[in-house]
């Protein structure tokens, strides 16, 4: 989250970002140190604001209580609300270099105390108020309750790299890193409602190097308007335009209308990035965090680009200002996300406000809540729908299912925008990166991955595609080049059926002589637009071979006289068709993952598809090639590392293939054959996906489940999958840590902390017992059920969970590798969920659950984890929908370390 935050008189304005950083062992390689004792009677510390309403009751310095010497600083607080109060100390304005660490010895009576260093920058000036902008970087958080605990940050220059990205987001790319300084040394001792109690001792800066000469900040400006996550200031009045005539934008019937004309929004969140460079990737939006500052409204009208942001927010129920003219560029008004029922009201609130406040734009306001679906479509306009399947257990076909069944709980005819994964999601880095600390992990996913989301989303009828953004997309490495060249391939193709996306309606689904594929009818007047996908299983790790053989769909409702037309970026293909019981049969003769086929008969809707591709043949057939470069290098690069591990005979003759596909994509495009050079592409990457699918069905066929081992959740995780294996093999796993696992008795379940936690639902019945047939081991095992209350008329979707059994907690360290394992069994189908059984593990978290569906009798389960961190972790068995499900012999296992662990 990240806040604009004022601090006292003669104090930059700061942005904060609140990003946990670990406390690191071990001092820094310093060139000089800066420190304070708190050996003298005179308090250094001062009072530097936060968000909570507090008072500090008592601040001195005490003798004989220290860390050393005999001083220390103590500081008693009362406070309530809000989550800082910060406490700053000046070290003498270092530079920012490698070596700059900060660190201080504290004590508590709570924990939660964190430390932080604010870093000035310059050269950068926050035109709005002619003050050097500064960031607040986070360190270690004190956890040592009652004990002294040295809080540390280290790998400031790495960090502030970070926030400039932040910073860009809000202040425009102006923002200039050199030439840092360590300003002040932070302190949050508020821990939460109540008093809290903070010694403070030995504050020491490793690598300080004074400067030659002192700064001068301005002060900070009185008007400021409060937003949801801090406080952020507007906009100016605008002055260079005066109101008149605008870019109409409403929404009617569920179709966003721009100047009369649907529009489907390709947004994609902004990471700081020049805004052209997010223009030239192809998109027709922008996401922000927060309102934008002058500058960035400035360069999104410049390139006609629309933004999405928060509005304002007034303090409590006051009335919002009339928003002016200089946020015409606004196409809709974000009002939050991951909301639930407790933020309802306030959000319909707001929602009042902004519209009130916006009667001359009239702007749709949008919202992302996890719960109450029908009271936020209520109260917003729009939904946007959040899931993040790729290197999961979430299969596509299930999410297909899930992203067309979730509007059902949102009012009838209520638009859904949703999001799409473009990088490997938190849960999963957080992993690879506990498993392999000196290891910099993958951070793409494939291309074929992110297409087959955009076509489920476009099929299930989504009104518009918010493109997830975890980091610049103007980065030079590798696997961002990789990601920017397959959003703008997308977007080249979603430009080519904008009308079927922005307004077509659902006409019917189109059968197919292939049981995994299947398509969309989308119709508008004089046309349809057919979407085949290719949803096999486990397409969400690795994508399976596509029917490279001729395939054939029946599409229903087709007028006589329509032809059918293969579209693609780079060219129009006439296709085969004929008139067949049922329907129109359309053959394709290589059919890839996914594909676009037009059902028209009017010539000027054809005429208009040619002139579109026209103008984006060469592009599309350019990035499709080097697209299909890039992965032949990452595959035969991989398959070489793993050939000795997953010797798979028909690897060589596949990449050969692939390299020759290749070859013609290079001659067709030489020649100008542009339709051939993007098929030779698409033949490149048939033949990779041969070789990744097999190699990782190879190593997937050691495991339970895809879930198991994260780093088998993709293909270029692999080599990491393997080391862990080793690890495996050279340790040894220790005794059952966890109590009441094997659900003989409640007794002992109550006693070692076992809880059911229950989410009242008028409409459905749940419980939760040990009984005799419920035993695979023993006399007795666990069962959950949830059924519907009235059976005759059961909820199509259930919103949250019926059932959520959570183990006790187990104390783990930091890098150890633990095995959750047990025995479960789903006698029928879950119904009215499509997540089956989750069980979630709290190192890995939801993303990283096995979701396991109806079982043939009892099924082993087995998840590895690693433990980024030291401290207590648990099971949580998750039964989403109605049914029932079976669990026994549960147990928890560490991996002995052993001896010598040999490095491959």
């Amino acid at each position: 989250m990240f806040h604009l935050m004022p601090f006292s008189t003669g104090t930059p304005l700061v942005v904060l970002l609140l990003t946990t950083v670990l406390s690191l062992a071990g001092g820094a390689n310093a060139l000089g140190a800066w420190h304070e004792g708190f050996e003298t009677p005179q308090t250094s510390w001062r009072d530097a604001g936060g968000d909570a309403r507090y008072r500090i009751l008592k601040h001195q310095r005490l003798q004989g209580d220290a860390h050393s010497g005999k001083g220390c600083e103590w500081l008693r607080l009362e406070g309530r609300g809000g989550s800082h109060v910060y406490v700053a100390h000046d070290v003498g304005r270092p530079p920012v270099i490698d070596e700059l660490a900060p660190s201080a010895w504290v004590k508590s009576d709570r924990p939660g105390p964190q430390l932080y260093a604010r870093i000035v920058l310059p050269r950068t000036i926050d035109k709005r108020t002619g003050r050097a902008v500064a960031a607040i970087i986070a360190g270690g958080a004190y956890t040592a309750v009652g004990r002294w605990q040295q809080l540390r940050l280290d790998g400031i220059p790495r960090l502030l790299t970070r926030q400039i990205h932040v910073l860009r987001m809000q202040l425009g790319p102006q923002v200039d890193g050199r030439e840092a300084y360590l300003d002040a040394v932070l302190l949050n001792v508020y821990s939460g409602p109540g008093e809290t109690n903070v010694w403070i001792d030995d504050l020491e800066v490793a690598g300080h190097v004074a400067l030659g000469r002192e700064r001068t900040v301005a002060p900070p400006a009185a008007a400021e308007t409060w937003a949801s996550l801090g406080i952020v200031r507007l906009p100016p009045p605008d002055q260079k335009k005066p109101p008149g005539p605008r870019r109409s934008v409403k929404l009617v019937g569920g179709v966003l209308l721009v100047d009369d004309r649907p529009m489907f929004p390709r947004v994609v969140q902004h990471c700081g990035e020049p805004l052209a460079a997010l223009k030239k990737i192809g998109f027709n939006a922008v996401w922000l965090k927060s309102l934008p500052a002058p500058e960035l409204l400035e360069e999104a009208d410049r390139l006609g680009l629309w933004l999405i942001c928060p509005p304002p927010r007034p303090v409590a129920t006051a009335s919002l200002a009339e928003i002016t003219p200089s946020l015409d560029c606004v196409l809709v008004w974000d009002l939050g996300g991951e909301l639930d029922e407790a933020e309802l009201e306030a959000t319909r609130v707001w929602a009042r406000q902004v519209r009130a406040a916006d009667r001359r734009g009239n702007r749709p306001v949008i919202c992302r809540p996890m719960m109450d679906l029908r009271g936020y479509s209520r109260a917003t306009d729009l939904l946007l729908l959040d899931r993040r399947p790729l290197g999961t257990s979430i299969e596509m076909a299930d999410y297909a299912a899930w992203v067309g069944r979730r509007p059902l709980l949102a009012s009838p005819g209520t638009p859904v925008w949703t999001t799409v994964q473009t990088q490997p999601n938190e849960a999963l880095h957080g992993q690879l990166m506990a498993l392999e600390p000196d290891r910099t992990p993958p951070l793409g996913v494939s291309s074929e991955q992110v297409r087959l989301l955009v076509y489920t989303a476009v099929a299930a009828g989504s009104r518009g595609l918010v493109f997830l953004s975890d980091s610049p997309l103007d980065a030079p490495d590798e696997d961002t080049r990789r990601r920017a060249m397959t959003l703008e391939l997308i977007n080249l193709e979603l430009e080519l059926i904008e009308p079927w996306a922005a307004a077509g309606r659902f006409a019917a689904t189109a059968e197919s002589n292939v049981p995994e594929v299947s398509g969309s009818v989308l119709r508008v007047d004089r046309a349809q637009l057919l979407l085949p996908i290719w949803s096999s299983p486990d397409a969400q790790c690795v994508p399976a071979k596509s029917a490279s053989e001729a395939l054939s769909l029946v599409v229903p409702g087709v007028p006589e006289a329509s032809n059918a037309y293969l579209l693609t970026p780079s060219g129009v293909q006439p296709l085969r068709r004929k008139r067949i019981a049922g329907g129109v049969c359309v053959a394709l003769g290589e059919f890839d993952l996914t594909a676009q086929v037009l059902l028209a008969h009017d010539p000027l809707i054809v005429g208009a598809v040619y002139r579109r591709v026209a103008r984006s043949g060469r592009r599309a057939a350019e990035l499709q090639r080097a697209l299909a470069a890039h992965e032949l290098k990452t595959v035969r690069s991989i398959a070489g590392l793993l050939a000795a591990r997953t010797p798979v005979a028909s690897s060589p003759a596949r990449l050969d293939a692939a390299r020759k596909s290749l070859q013609e994509c290079d001659a067709k495009l030489a020649a100008g054959d542009l339709s051939g050079a993007a098929l030779g592409a698409r033949r490149t990457m048939r033949s990779l996906r041969l070789v990744k699918r097999s190699i990782w069905e190879a190593a997937r066929r050691g495991l339970v489940s895809s879930a198991t081992s994260p780093a088998a959740l993709g293909f270029d995780t692999l080599p990491c999958h393997w080391r862990m294996v080793d690890r495996l093999a050279a340790g040894r796993f220790g005794m059952n840590m966890l109590g009441g696992g094997d659900f003989e008795d409640v007794g002992t379940m109550m006693r070692a902390g076992w809880q059911n936690l229950f989410h009242a639902d008028p409409n459905v019945q749940t419980a939760v017992d040990l009984a005799p047939q419920s035993a695979r081991s023993g006399r007795l095992g666990l069962r959950m059920t949830a059924a519907a209350a009235d059976p005759r008329n059961p909820p199509a979707v259930v919103e949250r969970p019926p059932v959520l059994l959570t183990s006790p907690t187990v104390d783990v360290e930091a890098g150890a590798i633990v095995c959750i394992h047990g025995w479960v069994r789903v006698p029928a189908p879950i119904e009215a969920s499509t997540d089956g059984l989750l069980i979630v593990d709290s190192l890995g978290g939801e993303d990283l659950a096995d979701r396991i569906g109806q079982t043939d009798g009892w099924r082993q389960f087995a998840l590895y984890r690693a433990a980024p961190r030291s401290g207590p972790m648990c099971v949580t068995f998750s039964l989403s929908g109605l049914g029932e499900a079976w669990l026994d012999d549960v147990a928890i296992q560490v991996l002995g370390r052993p001896a010598a662990t040999a490095r491959r």
